[in-house]
């Protein structure tokens, strides 16, 4: 999976929240669900699958051709399968939808398994001197040396900072002297990431999944 520039699709951020260890089981399955069925619906484009370091969180970034595409496969059985299953077993601590996103610094970013990447959510604690747009964020705060991406929810209320720079050099090091202390901030490793369908393949049959015992 690749990213290069500013975006015209829409891109979906979901941070979960899991038993110790399982942040990876987790990411594998909801990959393993995207190969199999999720990238079979119009419109979508690709999607990476994080896992945390410290094993409790698992980071979804995808992407969708438009938001009506995103709203279509919304209304279809198939989009709610995986969604479900890992609902069922972790926490959800961070959703956001938008097509206000840009990389930093690199003209591309490579979402390869084994990547490495720090994440970071920013909240607004006020408002008025929260950036208006991406641009102003970049005018503000000086990451052209950073191999970063970044997206602003559509309703402004949350940034979040995807650097691939390591945690000691990220640009969520910078980043706090205009958005303030992050509301989350975790390292994580890409475990697999998913692009369209080549031609001939045909979605496989839904699942279920079985989680490993945290005391195993």
């Amino acid at each position: 999976m690749v990213i290069q520039g500013a975006g015209d699709q829409i891109a979906g951020f979901i941070l979960l929240e899991c038993a110790p260890v399982q942040a990876e089981c987790v990411a594998l399955f909801s990959a393993s669900s995207s190969e199999n069925r999720l990238k079979y619906l119009e419109g979508f484009r690709e999607a990476a699958f994080l896992a945390s370091n410290c094993g409790r969180f698992a980071l979804e970034y995808v992407l969708w051709e438009n938001p009506a595409a995103l709203a279509a496969a919304r209304a279809t059985p198939i989009f709610w399968e995986h969604i479900r299953i890992v609902e069922h077993h972790t926490t959800v601590r961070h959703v956001s939808f938008s097509s206000s996103y840009m990389t930093l610094g690199a003209k591309r970013i490579t979402f390869a398994r084994g990547e490495r990447f720090s994440m970071a959510v920013y909240r607004p604690d006020a408002p008025k001197a929260w950036p208006q747009s991406l641009d102003d964020l970049r005018a503000s705060v000086d990451l052209k040396h950073h191999h970063s991406f970044v997206q602003m929810a559509e309703d402004h209320t949350s940034i979040v900072l995807l650097s691939g720079d390591g945690s000691e050099s990220s640009a969520a090091n910078v980043a706090p002297s205009i958005l303030g202390t992050p509301d989350f901030r975790d390292d994580f490793i890409v475990v697999e990431s998913i692009s369209t369908p080549r031609g001939g393949e045909k979605p496989h049959a839904a699942y279920a999944l079985t989680l490993p015992s945290a005391h195993t």
